[in-house]
């Protein structure tokens, strides 16, 4: 009989690193892209510690911050080296979730088969949410990367022993902690899974817990301080849960969210839980066939569903309790997502039988393409998930004249906007109880105040951000509208712009 000749191409296969190499590359290129975005509050809060002296940036965090100090002290670091133009500054964050994608593969291949594994990396890779947090300068992504590392470092503690291992761990969990205070809710949650999984060698975790606790020691007082200052401020600010919610959290992570009402990364959604539910129901189906997958292994469920149900559970609890909750705190657990939702897809696609290669396209195909309107929005809009402090500044730029005074509600405000418009100006920064009466009182912005304004300046930009609710805007524009009227106004993401001139409205 004849033998027909294969096609060499039919006989190819990528090796897993080559298939990796290719995911990193994916990853960098979409981290990379648009560093250079306009800065949000919380960024600009940031630069603000990077260009302070290093004897003050303990003192400022212990006085107006409660997160703890490597990020701000590891960005004082990078920008006496590089500066704090946005590009610059996002880079570390660009890099520690490059990082993470390599982690992600790390820690599931000493889990799960390879093809699992390189799907969850690739699923880290092109999540919005995950490439929003990467282009942030905040601590996000590297508490992530730092908690990715510290579970493989405990996992080569339990699995090979030694004692460079376990001090591998004691260091990786030591920087995690000092990174963000949720940390402690994973190595928490790494101490249970030993208790119940890995007995034997609870000792040397709890040995290596007590190095991380003396190691994190000199940093105690601190967080005393900062809780002790910040008291009023964690019980007032932000968002309550009815705004922010654990389903907004699922909608990040599913697809980042913003499509179909749901919540974006800074911006509140309008769906309640009957149609979270209903958007998120595939994703949710795939979770829970990823946790049959998983369970299979007892171990590998209690070490990646245990991590994530210890710390959502925990910080929820507390957020019930003080009426506020911001997905993006959570992010780091996003890893630990795409790998349930990587075992689900594999877990149906195998019972397709002669069409599991197939299969594995579709699923995966169709919960991507979610993310694709959210990724062309995110590279495509100016403003879509960017606050745009630099594109208000350039206004005011062109229009502001000699003498224009400038009202700012919020110190935050005030600072964004001045990171951009740097021009000397005659300005007056109202706070949220300034506008709003409290207790009984009266609100300490007036009418006569206004009136004075405009005797002594005939314009004046009115700059306002995000809170400004409706009660401060009635209080605001009531005390205004004898005094001056409304000749212009702009509205930006995040962002309101008026110029008002002095006279009748």
């Amino acid at each position: 009989m004849g033998h027909t000749p294969r096609s060499p191409a039919s006989d190819f296969r990528a090796s897993p690193a080559a298939i990796l190499t290719g995911i990193v590359l994916i990853a960098s290129a979409l981290r990379l892209a648009l560093l250079g975005a306009g800065f949000s509050y919380d960024e600009i809060f940031v630069t603000g510690f990077a260009g302070s002296r290093w004897r003050d940036i303990l003192p400022m965090l212990r006085a107006g911050e409660f997160h703890p100090p490597l990020y701000y002290l590891l960005m004082r670091g990078w920008a006496g080296i590089f500066g704090t133009g946005e590009a610059a500054f996002r880079l570390p964050s660009a890099c520690f979730g490059i990082l993470a994608v390599l982690l992600t593969y790390a820690l599931m291949r000493r889990l799960f088969p390879a093809p699992v594994s390189l799907l969850g990396a690739f699923l880290v890779a092109v999540s919005p949410l995950h490439i929003i947090i990467s282009q942030e300068a905040r601590m996000y992504a590297l508490v992530g990367m730092l908690v990715l590392a510290s579970t493989l470092a405990l996992l080569a503690g339990v699995d090979r022993g030694g004692m460079p291992r376990w001090a591998g761990y004691v260091l990786l969990s030591t920087l995690m902690v000092y990174t963000q205070y949720l940390a402690w809710l994973v190595l928490l949650a790494h101490g249970i899974w030993v208790a119940v999984s890995e007995r034997r060698h609870l000792d040397k975790w709890m040995a290596a817990a007590a190095g991380v606790a003396i190691l994190y020691a000199p940093w105690v007082p601190s967080l005393w301080a900062q809780a002790v200052h910040l008291h009023g401020a964690v019980w007032s600010h932000g968002s309550a849960l009815n705004g922010r919610d654990p389903g907004d959290l699922l909608g990040l992570f599913a697809f980042g969210g913003s499509l179909f009402g749901m919540a974006s990364y800074f911006f509140p959604g309008r769906q309640g839980p009957g149609g979270q539910f209903a958007i998120l129901l595939p994703f949710l189906i795939m979770l829970w066939r990823g946790g049959v997958k998983t369970a299979s292994d007892r171990r590998r469920m209690l070490l990646l569903g245990g991590l994530p149900a210890v710390t959502v559970g925990a910080t929820v609890a507390v957020s019930l309790m003080i009426g506020t909750f911001y997905p993006r705190w959570l992010s780091f657990l996003f890893p630990f997502y795409a790998m349930f939702i990587a075992a689900g897809i594999f877990y149906v696609a195998e019972r397709m039988r002669g069409w599991r290669d197939g299969a594995l396209a579709v699923l995966t195909a169709g919960l991507l393409a979610y993310s694709v309107p959210v990724l062309g929005s995110y590279y495509g809009d100016p403003g879509f998930n960017h606050f745009q402090w630099r594109a208000a500044a350039t206004l005011v730029k062109h229009q502001v004249k000699a003498g224009d005074f400038f009202l700012y509600v919020s110190n935050a405000t005030r600072t964004a906007f001045t990171y951009y418009y740097r021009e000397p100006h005659p300005s007056l920064t109202l706070t949220m109880a300034d506008l709003l009466a409290g207790g009984g009182g009266t609100p300490l912005f007036t009418d006569a105040q206004a009136r004075g304004l405009a005797a002594r300046h005939p314009r004046m930009w009115l700059i306002v951000g995000v809170p400004f609710t409706r009660p401060m805007q009635e209080q605001l524009f009531g005390a205004l509208k004898g005094p001056f009227r409304v000749v212009g106004a702009r509205q930006f993401t995040g962002i309101g712009i008026y110029l008002l001139a002095a006279g009748s409205p």
